[in-house]
């Protein structure tokens, strides 16, 4: 109890609230609404320590010492900080973190979060005319954070097709662990086809968005087929990896 009184960091008298008690003898319950953490406590203009000098519940001051008779014990109360009080009105930087989850509504067009697969080198191969998922690894699960999202999916791929073959891809998703089923039937579904004698492996990167209008989890997983010709559609035939990608976009 021998630091001076500070109240240098107020910005304003809207930011905070006095309350002055004179103690009687032995008193240490100073009763007061407030919320923890957002106090300061003075005995006779001297700042006291939380937990050494005194105690707060959000209710009442306990004093560790009782007070002498007319001991004057003032009581400081912060406003809470939300975090409109963070961002500068006009120029200036905000440096601080922001915590989304707290109620940040995320600008339309902005990123709220990103989710992707580990890189995979595994070879794949199909020769069937059905869709059928190229592999689990690929699977990407998002929980939106708001029915009027936008789901942005990629896929980074390592691809090869024999002479004059079609490969064609379709994306599906399960909501909150249903059925999978296409988000892109009849539209845009042929990603590579070689029309040449020789054999070709490129890295494409195939796109499709989504609105699943839904806060459950999503999981989104590539599907492929052999849309013609007879030779077999690989993924990473040459050991280079593939791996996959979800943004969510707020609407």
């Amino acid at each position: 109890m021998t630091r001076a009184r500070d109240l240098s960091n107020l910005m304003g008298s809207g930011n905070f609230s006095s309350t002055t008690f004179t103690a009687t003898a032995g008193q240490t319950a100073f009763t007061i609404a407030h919320t923890q953490g957002f106090v300061q406590v003075f005995m006779n203009g001297l700042l006291l320590d939380l937990t050494t000098d005194y105690t707060s519940n959000g209710s009442a001051i306990t004093l560790t010492t009782a007070a002498a008779a007319g001991d004057e014990i003032e009581v400081v109360k912060y406003n809470t900080f939300s975090v409109g009080d963070a961002v500068p009105s006009s120029g200036g930087t905000f440096t601080g973190s922001i915590n989304a989850s707290a109620g940040l509504v995320t600008p339309a067009g902005h990123i709220i979060q990103t989710v992707k697969t580990s890189i995979s080198d595994v070879s794949n191969t199909t020769n069937s005319s059905t869709p059928a998922e190229i592999n689990s690894v690929y699977r990407v699960a998002i929980t939106p954070t708001s029915t009027s999202s936008t789901i942005l999916w990629m896929m980074n791929a390592h691809l090869n097709v024999g002479t004059a073959t079609f490969g064609s891809f379709a994306v599906y998703r399960s909501i909150n662990g249903g059925a999978y089923a296409s988000i892109n039937v009849d539209n845009g579904r042929e990603a590579f086809r070689q029309r040449g004698g020789e054999t070709d492996q490129r890295q494409t990167t195939i796109m499709y968005y989504d609105t699943p209008n839904t806060t459950n989890e999503v999981i989104y997983t590539p599907y492929w087929w052999r849309h013609s010709g007879g030779s077999s559609f690989y993924t990473n035939d040459n050991g280079m990896g593939s791996f996959c990608m979800a943004f969510e976009i707020a609407g």
